[in-house]
């Protein structure tokens, strides 16, 4: 499957290069949207995860953090991570974390425009990375697997160019793989991959001489590759996390961002498959028959769970780069792509040196000016601080029955929750019942609070949760705002 690239390896004659002007203006949005990035509860755990590993030197294997789950047995795949997070809010408090979600997503595209360049010009390169980074947005968060996106990009990058020379990745490659086994649950996606190209490297091969070679040559890649993602606190355990979690159908089916996205709204992803058919049907580009099938599982992980659309926008034009380029290099009409493409030629090429630096110190400059006015999270529907002022202010003790989305922030208050975040440790079972109760679907409310020795409820306002506690015999509201809403047993404080 050997394929020619579309643009030369020369340096640009500006300096400055169309990825790292691509990174710039990335990282430039995503610091003036800042507060955009923290609407998401688990950032709040993860950062007191972080501090014990890093205070304690050691990666817990068994819940600390809950009431109801304590002790039970827990894969924190995370955990780099964390370790990450922690000193970065530590040190530089919520800016902290939104630089490294800047400077990882500002990577991520510029890595996806330098191995789109390879085929495309540069006008369909930018329209691609431009696609990408709208599906991404709605999952820009600061949270861990923000720390992954480069790695995932680089990944599929070598893969691809790996096939388009007739070869096998580089071992060095099995470095990234460990990097990304430690930092998020998501390298199993690289591992499938890694396969299915094998499998359409072996196709490919002509002959059984060929086909020999391939085995061993993708056949050591994937073994190295295996143990590679094995080198982690969480050892097998870490492998059989993400078909855990994929075999929890109820959880996936209630929380948010494993749902199926949402087309009654318009959605990022919508727009994204309407161009992308226009453009399919409307030009006929053929592919592979290996790389159709790749896009349709992407496709359907996409539309089976939200949080995957942007796995779709960074993979799907990697994939299909290679066709796509020498298809539009072949068109008869080539020479108006060419024109268009004239005014961006020549940023095409590598940086220099200099242009680099003055970039780089175009970055830290912005960074630097950033970080120096402390970013406070604004009031969101995960973080109930008003409500646990008025616990702390009226002595409210003992466990607490919490809404879902409140775990990371009491973990985060030295509050151990009923539930938070970690759905992968709870369970598919435990997470049924809560849902199911705090609905009012089964009526266990009352038995689940006895059964945990409850003496208070914190639930998101306006939730069945509160209808069901302001009706419940024994318990009174004692506290209610438009975020939250507290219950304590009929007798105990306040």
């Amino acid at each position: 499957m050997a394929v020619t690239a579309s643009l030369p390896a020369a340096k640009s004659r500006f300096g400055v290069s169309l990825p790292l002007l691509v990174a710039l203006a990335v990282f430039v949005t995503v610091l003036a949207n800042a507060s955009g990035l923290l609407g998401d509860p688990d950032t709040y755990w993860h950062i007191v995860v972080g501090r014990w590993i890093l205070a304690h030197h050691a990666v817990p294997h068994a819940d600390i953090f809950s009431y109801s789950k304590a002790g039970a047995p827990w894969v924190p795949h995370e955990w780099l991570a964390e370790t990450i997070f922690a000193p970065l809010y530590d040190g530089w408090g919520w800016n902290g974390l939104v630089l490294i979600t800047a400077l990882s997503l500002a990577a991520t595209l510029a890595i996806l425009t330098r191995a789109l360049l390879r085929w495309l010009e540069p006008v369909h390169a930018l329209a691609a990375v431009a696609a990408a980074w709208g599906l991404i947005l709605a999952h820009l968060l600061a949270r861990p697997h923000i720390l992954t996106l480069p790695i995932m990009v680089l990944w599929f990058a070598a893969l691809v160019d790996a096939r388009a020379r007739d070869r096998a990745p580089p071992l060095w490659l099995a470095a990234l793989m460990a990097l990304w086994a430690n930092l998020q649950g998501g390298y199993m996606f690289g591992l499938v991959f890694a396969a299915l190209f094998a499998g359409e490297a072996l196709l490919a091969a002509p002959n059984r001489a060929a086909r020999l070679v391939v085995i061993k040559q993708w056949g050591t890649f994937g073994v190295v590759s295996l143990a590679a993602s094995l080198l982690t606190p969480n050892g097998f355990a870490g492998w059989w996390l993400p078909f855990h979690l994929l075999s929890m159908k109820f959880a996936l089916s209630v929380l948010v961002e494993w749902q199926s996205p949402n087309f009654q709204t318009v959605q990022p992803l919508e727009i994204w498959l309407v161009v992308a058919l226009a453009l399919a049907l409307g030009f006929g580009v053929k592919l592979p028959l290996t790389r159709i099938a790749m896009l349709l599982l992407l496709l359907h992980m996409s539309l089976a769970h939200r949080r995957q659309a942007e796995v779709l926008g960074l993979i799907a034009p990697l994939l299909v780069a290679p066709a796509v380029g020498a298809f539009i290099r072949n068109r008869s009409r080539r020479h108006h792509a060419a024109a268009l493409d004239g005014v961006l030629a020549d940023l095409a090429g590598g940086a220099s040196v200099r242009g680099a630096v003055v970039v780089g110190l175009v970055a830290v400059a912005l960074a630097a000016l950033f970080a120096h006015a402390p970013l406070v999270r604004k009031p969101d529907a995960y973080t109930p601080s008003a409500a646990l002022n008025f616990a702390a202010a009226h002595d409210l003790t003992g466990p607490v029955f919490n809404d879902y989305g409140f775990g990371g922030y009491l973990i985060f208050s030295g509050i151990k929750p009923f539930i938070d975040g970690r759905a992968d440790m709870y369970g598919d079972a435990f997470i049924k019942r809560y849902v199911e109760a705090t609905r009012g679907v089964t009526g266990e409310l009352p038995a689940m609070l006895d059964q945990y020795h409850a003496t208070w409820t914190l639930f998101a306002a306006k939730t069945p949760a509160v209808t069901l506690m302001d009706h419940l015999a024994g318990w009174k509201r004692v506290y209610a705002d438009d975020t939250a809403v507290i219950h304590v047993r009929a007798g105990a404080t306040p």
